[in-house]
């Protein structure tokens, strides 16, 4: 658990490791020389599972994580941060994974956020569809994972992908390992705006593309620069802009589903389903903003039918809009 300036909730994150079904651990805290009551919100907390160990100076979460690898000994290691709070059975769940498959170095399951913001998140279950999927976003978190890919495979936290670390890292283990993503809440994830997603969002989504083209560089190195620019830029972009975008996203999935086949590092029904998905999605996005911005209503969704973009997304979407502009929900 790295900690920096958490003390508002750093007993409940601690209190929700200690209260793991899975009782056989030691919980390590890497303090990252918090200038608030941080580390003695820890010391307060009698338990010998807990050790604490406190930086000399400022080093930052990437550093701070790799300073708290090489502090294990253990065969497997689980990583929280100290804000947020973990399920009863987050542990017991995970290691049983690794346990009984061998192949799989990396679990990890569906997470709640709450705070600021309110949902429920579960990446893909399958290795293939999470490689697929990591393509467009990091899809592994607060995961339980084998000690060995760190000591055997030289890995580490980059400092230079910071705050977009755990993205490059979990890109760096997709090239040795499996991973698995359990289908089931496990993680409550808080949001607030002192936490670094929300405070350098923008420099955030600058690094997040710096690691879609290092994985997109495994697809295929065969990209040129003008491909990796668009693949970051105008494809990732949520609206489609007109029918010739469309035309160029489509032209473009079907590039790297080509690509991919020269190298096969990509199980190819599961980018092609991701890559769909994707189309429909930012379809689905565009409808919305076109048609919906100011609400749903049954005038609304008539427009929409009549604009020629009716059943181009796919049969879900479609009855989610309906079923809104019935209910005249808000956007």
């Amino acid at each position: 658990m790295p900690t920096y300036n958490v003390a508002p909730y750093v007993k409940e994150a601690i209190d929700s490791v200690l209260w793991q079904t899975y009782r056989d651990f030691e919980l390590l805290v890497i303090d990252d020389c918090s200038t608030d009551e941080t580390v003695e919100m820890v010391r307060s907390i009698e338990d010998a599972r807990i050790r604490i160990v406190q930086n000399e100076k400022n080093v930052g979460l990437a550093e701070n994580l790799n300073r708290g690898l090489s502090h294990i000994t253990t065969e497997y290691v689980a990583r929280m941060d100290g804000d947020d709070i973990a399920e009863p059975f987050w542990l017991e769940r995970e290691v049983a994974i690794l346990d009984s498959h061998p192949e799989i170095g990396i679990c990890s399951a569906g997470f709640e956020r709450f705070g600021t913001a309110n949902s429920l998140v579960c990446f893909p279950e399958r290795h293939e569809d999470i490689m697929a999927n990591m393509l467009f976003e990091c899809s592994v978190i607060v995961p339980t994972f084998r000690m060995s890919l760190y000591r055997d495979h030289g890995l580490r936290y980059s400092t230079e992908a910071f705050p977009a670390e755990d993205y490059r890292f979990w890109a760096d283990c997709l090239r040795i390992t499996k991973m698995y993503n359990i289908q089931e809440t496990l993680f409550r994830y808080r949001m607030h705006p002192t936490q670094i997603c929300t405070a350098r969002r923008e420099e955030q989504q600058s690094k997040v593309a710096e690691v879609r083209r290092y994985i997109l560089e495994w697809l295929s190195s065969d990209f040129i620069e003008e491909e990796r620019a668009y693949y970051t830029g105008p494809f990732m972009a949520p609206q489609i802009a007109s029918r010739q975008d469309l035309n160029e996203r489509k032209a473009f999935c079907q590039k790297m589903i080509e690509k991919n086949r020269s190298v096969g590092n990509f199980d190819e029904a599961a980018l092609r389903h991701r890559l769909d998905k994707h189309l429909k999605l930012t379809l689905y996005s565009t409808i919305v903003g076109r048609f919906f911005a100011d609400g749903y209503s049954l005038p609304r969704y008539l427009r929409y039918l009549n604009s020629g973009l009716a059943l181009r997304t796919s049969c879900k979407y479609e009855t989610k809009l309906l079923l809104k502009s019935l209910l005249h929900k808000k956007v």
